[in-house]
């Protein structure tokens, strides 16, 4: 019986040291920020010109088998995941584009090589599943890994 209280002494004494070895002074630790679905619009859009926007016009083939199109009309820009209602949207950086009703944000990498990557992060409404539950809205990311 003493053996077994003096094992597991040992064990949490261990485990402690472990946990305090690990931990760091204030001034030595550094944050990593997370990955963000959240869909925010910037405070002051870029203002972006039409041949600045035309590299990014055109349809892209996202992950799960739906398309993105991004299109002009006038100085305003518009985006369409699908058969889904257009998305107005503004340029939130160089190659990033938000959604005016918080709907969607898409970023577009053109590679040297010709290739086409990116996230479109989306607002996924809320369904009725096969086996009759709920799935409520919720944000949801897409890659395209070409266009």
């Amino acid at each position: 019986m003493k053996t077994i209280i003096l094992s597991t002494l040992l064990g949490l004494a261990a485990t402690c040291l472990a946990a305090h070895a690990q931990t760091l002074p204030q001034d030595k630790t550094v944050e990593v920020p997370g990955h963000s679905l959240r869909i925010e619009v910037p405070a002051q859009p870029r203002y972006m010109m039409r041949d600045d926007f035309l590299p990014f016009a055109g349809t892209y083939d996202l992950s799960n088998g739906d398309t993105l199109q991004l299109r002009r009309s006038g100085t305003l820009m518009y985006a369409r995941i699908g058969n889904q209602d257009e998305h107005r949207i503004v340029a939130a950086g160089r190659n990033a584009f938000v959604a005016l009703d918080r709907q969607l944000k898409v970023r577009i990498d053109h590679h040297a090589d010709g290739s086409v990557g990116g996230e479109l992060v989306m607002v996924v409404p809320a369904r009725q599943l096969a086996d009759g539950t709920t799935q409520g809205e919720h944000v949801a990311s897409l890659a395209f890994p070409g266009r």
